[in-house]
């Protein structure tokens, strides 16, 4: 499993589509080798829906729901992170047509 250092790839606040796609890049690149991805979100401070479109809800245009759950495991994510983050993969389901 590669692990990535959210803070270390887009800085203490994950909230534009810019730093979501950076983050996007790495867990792609992460996957293509093989494993799974472990996404650290320690020291980051403020999350926002556009982030988690360009990092994570994009996903879902290739992979299921199930793989993601399979391949992604986040860590040290605040409650609100989570939340937010569970609203996109939610509207990214019915935008690319899984739900």
């Amino acid at each position: 499993m590669k692990r990535i250092n959210v803070l270390q790839v887009v800085g203490k606040n994950a909230v534009s589509m810019q730093s979501g796609s950076i983050l996007h890049e790495s867990i792609v690149s992460a996957l293509k080798e093989g494993g799974s991805v472990e996404l650290d979100f320690n020291g980051i401070e403020i999350f926002a829906s556009p982030f988690f479109n360009a990092s994570i809800g994009l996903l879902l245009k290739d992979i299921d729901i199930d793989q993601l759950q399979e391949k992604i495991k986040l860590v040290n994510i605040s409650d609100l992170g989570k939340g937010l983050l569970n609203q996109v993969v939610d509207n990214a389901l019915v935008f690319y047509g899984k739900k």
